[in-house]
């Protein structure tokens, strides 16, 4: 592959671009409560899914978010976007996306790498984002880039979500102490 450059997007170009988030799954995470302690359990699907959504950069809610493109030749190869919250003084990672012909190289860690440099910079006490229990590869790199489950909502985008084994999992990672 060759040599990538991660740049900063700007705004004004970059406000409103669709993102298309698509992976494979075959299983997800369903949560084992018990009392007040829960354990997440991996359970198999017997198939393969393919899940889709889309999101756009820079949405207003996201107040002063910074985004940051990798470039392959000058092609766009992965973004990730994050703002700070400033009431709780976290770094809120909105989207971290590596298109599929260039997943498997490095690229994710190297854009979520710079969003956590940009944390610790600017003085964050912890970075956090939001996944899907049916995205085992995500739960799987960002456990795996030092993040750890922090909560959980079972109603986060409907109120089937558990039946529809698509539960909202919030991480997170410390960065200042």
């Amino acid at each position: 592959m060759s040599k990538i450059e991660i740049k900063q997007l700007e705004r004004e170009k970059w406000e409103g671009h669709e993102l298309e988030f698509s992976y494979s799954t075959d299983g997800y995470y369903s949560f084992d409560v018990s009392d007040w302690d829960f354990k997440l359990k991996f359970n198999p699907y017997g198939k393969t899914l393919n899940k889709k959504f889309t999101d756009r950069l820079f949405e207003n809610w996201a107040k002063g978010a910074l985004a940051f493109g990798a470039f392959s030749e000058g092609e766009l190869a992965g973004i990730v976007e994050f703002f700070s919250e400033k009431w709780n003084n976290r770094l809120r990672i909105t989207n971290l996306l590596v298109f599929e012909s260039f997943r498997g190289k490095g690229l994710g860690t190297a854009l979520m790498n710079k969003a956590l440099e940009t944390g610790i910079r600017i003085g964050a006490r912890m970075a956090v984002l939001e996944t899907q229990t049916c995205n085992p590869r995500a739960v799987e790199f960002y456990l795996k880039t030092g993040f750890n489950p922090i909560g959980f909502d079972l109603f986060s985008y409907s109120n089937e979500d558990t039946e529809k084994t698509e539960v909202r999992l919030e991480m997170g990672k410390i960065l200042n102490r």
